[in-house]
């Protein structure tokens, strides 16, 4: 039997490479070994997300008039977990083949979630609610690729001799060792990266263009050409922290914010968009009645909410 703790260590990427082969020779010995593999694997994933969060400092408000409601997460945390430790949607692991590389790895953030995960080199990982992510257990070949739907924040392990590669539907990002985020929406046809440290190299899948950014640009798929621009406020990325900036957004730029970190869906259902000055961050964990409550200080409108279908109706 495998110990746990040998195995919690591999799931961390903190094993000894005598671990490493004691455990892929443990999942080749037998099919119930793998069962418990994957079963310990969606215990671990959802420890993470209900890990205790590390005391801060109170985030700053938006700057609006009234008393804020504060509702708590605590039930919709837990709710995930339940459902992560249960192995729905969450730490599926294939075995394609009899070989430690083939050991991949598919993780899908519960919408509203998010989850920092390091990788087998090191590499940190965090993923926003609804991404979908699948990486290898172990890291073999000349290249360390992983694949990603939705939007990641990565801080990359430096290794020249192996660079780092994320596939998206519409892009293939390289580096060598960074700190960047991606979004690739197949859905509604975007796709992005922004560097904040370090160098990496975006090419197109269709007519293969390619780019290299330095720290600070951003590159977006704009009718199907690869844009440079300066990139976004260092706030907008707050998300990887737990945080939504809302300084300086228009009403529809936070309603935007709200369904990336919540996953809601608004229906907008207004004559004209109500103007707001707010200057501040809003806790995730809080919820998202808890959002919309602070936002109605700062503006007028109304809303309805379908918990079933996660639509919210602002009218």
């Amino acid at each position: 039997m495998m110990e746990k703790e040998t195995l919690y260590r591999f799931f961390r990427g903190e094993a000894s490479p005598d671990e490493e082969r004691r455990v892929m020779e443990w999942l080749d010995a037998d099919a119930q070994n793998r069962r418990t593999f994957d079963r310990e694997r969606a215990l671990f994933t959802a420890l993470q997300l209900f890990a205790p969060i590390p005391a801060a400092k109170p985030a700053a408000r938006p700057v609006v008039r009234g008393r804020i409601r504060r509702l708590a997460g605590y039930a919709v945390r837990l709710a995930a977990v339940i459902v992560l430790a249960l192995g729905i949607g969450w730490g599926v692991t294939s075995y394609h083949e009899r070989n430690w590389a083939a050991l991949t790895n598919r993780i899908v953030v519960p919408a509203g979630q998010r989850i920092n995960l390091t990788l087998q080199d090191g590499t940190s990982v965090w993923l926003n609610s609804g991404a979908e992510f699948e990486y290898p257990a172990l890291f073999a070949g000349s290249t360390r690729e992983v694949r990603l739907k939705g939007t990641a924040l990565f801080d990359v392990t430096h290794d020249e001799q192996h660079p780092f590669v994320v596939e998206t539907y519409a892009c293939r990002v390289e580096v060598l060792g960074t700190r960047f985020n991606v979004s690739a929406d197949e859905s509604n046809g975007e796709f992005s990266t922004s560097l904040f440290q370090g160098k990496v190299r975006v090419m197109s899948r269709g007519d293969r263009q390619q780019v290299t950014l330095r720290p600070n640009e951003k590159v977006s798929l704009q009718d199907g050409l690869l844009m440079v621009e300066a990139a976004d406020d260092p706030n907008d990325y707050l998300w990887a922290e737990g945080q939504i900036s809302v300084s300086g957004c228009t009403f529809g730029e936070i309603l935007e914010r709200f369904e990336s970190c919540y996953g809601v869906r608004f229906d907008v259902r207004l004559s004209r968009m109500p103007r707001i000055e707010a200057i501040g961050k809003i806790r995730i964990s809080d919820g998202i009645e808890h959002a919309l409550g602070i936002l109605q200080r700062g503006c007028d409108f109304r809303y309805d909410y379908d918990a079933q279908t996660n639509v919210i109706t602002i009218y």
